[in-house]
């Protein structure tokens, strides 16, 4: 699996290499690596891969887990200069050990579809921030049944950035979503601080998660780099994991972005 996972990435990124030779357009700006979403839109008629690997291990007093998400990959195109739409999916495998029984599977497959939108909402003036919206919708019965929700379900989104300093920008996420299984909602937040060591290369950090009126947080963080090898190529690493006491979670993935030249 490792191997197969390095020879995609070699692939993605001699191929995208050899496409993006074309500096006349806006610079790239992408939802990865961060859990989050930025609140700028792709330019007018411009259409955006963002694919990359991420590796889960997840460990608790019942069951030991392993999961890479393969492929993981957003696709989004400029509609209008205030408007985009997208789509993502990735290719799924899953192992999962019983602690009690020591009885393990393994499962793959295509995960569940989303289709969603981002709206602009008001460019960055004074304490105002750069805001947007997103909207998305995870479909029940596109994608393998080992991993598709129960319930297709909605997630709504308010994005925002501020400029700190010519090199520090502070952004932020809060929204609301169904988790697919039951009836229930919660909320959604995200806080992500990014700074420029160069122009090119960007550091950031990042907290999110999500909380409902009956259960205790669910919280994350992580931490990595993204660098601009061209102004429409971008690459990513990143790590982090889960504050649950009860629960030891890690993960890690790396990825490419690419605006495509028209």
């Amino acid at each position: 699996m490792r191997k197969c996972v390095l020879s995609l990435l070699l692939y993605i990124v001699t191929g995208f290499w050899l496409f993006s030779q074309n500096d006349t357009i806006p610079f790239l700006h992408s939802d990865r690596p961060l859990q989050s979403e930025s609140p700028f839109l792709v330019p007018k008629r411009f259409f955006q891969i963002e694919t990359g690997v991420m590796y889960v291990e997840r460990d608790d007093q019942q069951q030991h887990l392993e999961r890479i998400r393969l492929g993981t990959t957003n696709l989004r195109y400029g509609v209008f200069s205030n408007f985009e739409v997208r789509l993502s999916d990735s290719y799924e495998w899953m192992h999962v050990q019983d602690k009690e029984d020591l009885k393990d599977s393994t499962e793959s497959g295509l995960g569940p579809l989303t289709a969603g939108f981002k709206v602009f909402v008001a460019k960055e003036r004074k304490w105002l921030p750069q805001m947007a919206i997103l909207g998305t919708i995870t479909f029940r019965h596109i994608g393998d049944e080992d991993f598709s929700p129960t319930f297709s379900y909605p997630t709504g989104k308010l994005l925002c950035s501020h400029t700190i300093s010519k090199s520090f920008k502070l952004g932020y996420n809060i929204g609301f979503a169904y988790g697919g299984e039951t009836a229930d909602g919660f909320f959604l937040y995200s806080i992500f601080p990014t700074y420029n060591i160069t122009p090119r290369l960007i550091a950031f950090a990042e907290v999110y998660g999500n909380f409902d009126h009956g259960d205790a947080p669910n919280n994350r963080g992580d931490a990595g780099f993204s660098y601009l090898i061209r102004k429409n190529l971008q690459v990513d690493l990143s790590g982090g994991m889960a504050f649950d006491k009860d629960i030891d979670r890690f993960f890690a993935s790396t990825g490419i972005s690419w605006r495509i030249p028209r």
